[in-house]
This record gives C-alpha cells, structure tokens and sequence, in this order.
C-alpha cells in the first residue's frame, strides 16, 4: 500500500511508538486524560498516522463542530511539513478523499446513528474506513455499556476504533489495575489504554493497557504540548 508518509514522519508516530503496530479491525482502544490536556488533537495525530498509510479514516466529533477538527488536521500537517509549503498542499490534497468528518450534538448522538451514517457513506460514496476516532464520547450513565456498544460496532464492521476518555479529578474511582472511572468496569472490553499526562514541558504518554498486559514496558514517548508532534530527547 502506497504511503503519504511526509518527511519527519518519526514524529508521527504515536501509536507505533508506543504499542509498536496499530490495532486490528474489530479492537477497540481508548485515549484518557483530563479536560484541555489534548485528546482531539492526540486523536487527530493517530487518525493522521493511519492516513499517512493510506488507511482511510472516519472522524466522529460529539459536540464539537467539523470545521475545527479540520483546522486540527491543518496545524498538525502545516507543523509537520512546516519547511516546504508546497508539500503541504500536496498533502492535504492526497488525504482529504480518504477522510471524512461526522459532527453531532451530544443528545442526538448514539452508535445506532453512527451506523446508519457508516452505511450511508459506503453506500453513497464506496468509503469505508479502516479506522473509525470517536472524539467527545459523554459516560455520563452505564459507561460499560456505552464502551461495550463501540465494541460491537467495531467488531460487526471490521474496523479499528480510539475514542477519548475524560477522566475527573475529583473522581477517585479506579479498579485493581490502576484504571480510573469512567473505564475501570469497562477495561476488559479495550485492547489498548493510553494516558496523557502534562508536566515538564511536555505530555508524557503512558500505556495503561495493551492486550492482557497491564502498565507494560514501553520507550518513554513525550508530546510537545504545542504541536503535539513526538518529541525525541
């Protein structure tokens, strides 16, 4: 499969970097943080990691508006490609008929809607996604069965899925393995976990979770807080 893959493309890297391959069809991973840390842009980066492998990619945004996510993708390609403005136009063109964005208001979103819009642009337009980001997902009642209704959607679709986690900090609930509400009924059901957490000038990105393991061994993979773009010692 061709790859769009810009020069710099080390610092698009996230995933690889630190579960080593992307998720298969059917699995489900999770991104937490607090509120403002950076989990639109962090989904923007793993949605452009997998376009930049010509993976198609449906972006799903709850309460957010469309036009923002694609001012995302811009500054993170324009940060990317930010020596050679030609590339950058060359780009955005190659990847914008492999992405598409869905916007919906939080009460009228739900992953029956999010099915019927899936089928309708197979249908109206042969697009399927390899990876499908859910970015602004409310766990505001029954976090595991919202967790578990993603799940099933990848599975019957075939398709690999991130969506954000908002954890609380005046919510101290975590399970046996050190995953905090709203996840921590719902991690058996998420092959990956990852965190991020802010301090020192960077966001440090942790794996929670991958597969059966739990807080595994991985390289210490940092975030620069402004183009969210790997930063390398």
């Amino acid at each position: 499969m061709q790859s769009d893959q810009p020069a710099g493309q080390e610092a698009m890297e996230l995933v690889r970097r630190t579960l080593g391959s992307p998720l298969l069809p059917g699995e489900l991973g999770g991104l937490m943080a607090r509120a403002g840390v950076g989990k639109t842009a962090c989904l923007t980066h793993i949605a452009l990691e997998h376009l930049f492998q010509g993976q198609p990619v449906l972006h799903v945004c709850i309460d957010g508006v469309a036009e923002k996510i694609k001012i995302w993708y811009q500054e993170l390609m324009r940060n990317l490609a930010s020596s050679s403005r030609d590339q950058l136009a060359d780009l955005q063109r190659r990847l914008e008929g492999k992405r598409f964005i869905l916007a919906y208001l939080h009460h009228t979103f739900s992953v029956q809607k999010l099915e019927q819009s899936l089928q309708n642009l197979e249908e109206q337009t042969a697009f399927h996604p390899a990876l499908v980001v859910v970015d602004g997902l409310h766990f505001d009642h029954d976090p595991r069965a919202t967790v578990a209704e993603l799940h099933e959607f990848a599975r019957r679709h075939g398709v690999a899925v991130w969506m954000s986690i908002r954890t609380h900090r005046h919510i101290a609930i975590s399970n046996e393995h050190g995953i905090a509400y709203p996840c921590h009924d719902s991690d058996d059901l998420l092959q990956a976990i990852l965190s991020l957490e802010p301090g020192g000038g960077a966001i440090r990105v942790r794996v929670l979770k991958h597969g059966v393991q739990y807080q595994p061994e991985h390289p210490e993979v940092l975030l620069n807080p402004q183009t969210y773009l790997l930063r390398y010692p």
